[in-house]
């Protein structure tokens, strides 16, 4: 299991970008997210074009689908969403990873016991100004 922005587990955190002109005030070889929406389907290109590694944060069944299709690394989900991503996911193979998102450490259990990819802890996602 990925375990992601927890105190006892070094990490890089993924940063919240809300457009193309964000992506180049990250690190190098880090890893942007947004919310998948129609408006950021650019990002996703952007991200695609110039190699760079992109989580979507999925609301719904079609944001998992669609994210996957776009070339996510990472899917993010709430608790809501998060068993019904890792069955498609594991379903139809897909690259992308799951994550479950604002977890805290009493759902490591419960996560490991649905096989879900891994967690992504609130301290995980730099928000910067955003």
């Amino acid at each position: 299991m990925i375990i992601l922005g927890h105190n006892f587990i070094k990490s890089e955190p993924f940063y919240f970008v809300k457009k193309s002109e964000d992506i180049s005030n990250t690190p190098s070889n880090s890893t942007v997210v947004f919310e998948f929406s129609e408006k950021n389907l650019e990002l996703c290109t952007h991200c695609r074009d110039e190699d760079v590694s992109f989580a979507i944060i999925a609301d719904v069944v079609k944001d998992v689908l669609f994210a996957n299709s776009l070339g996510a690394s990472f899917i993010i989900c709430d608790k809501k969403l998060v068993s019904k991503a890792q069955k498609l996911a594991d379903e139809y193979m897909f690259d992308a990873k799951i994550l479950l998102y604002g977890a805290n450490e009493t759902d490591l259990e419960w996560a490991a016991d649905l096989g879900i990819d891994g967690i992504l802890f609130e301290k995980g996602i730099d928000y910067g100004s955003c």
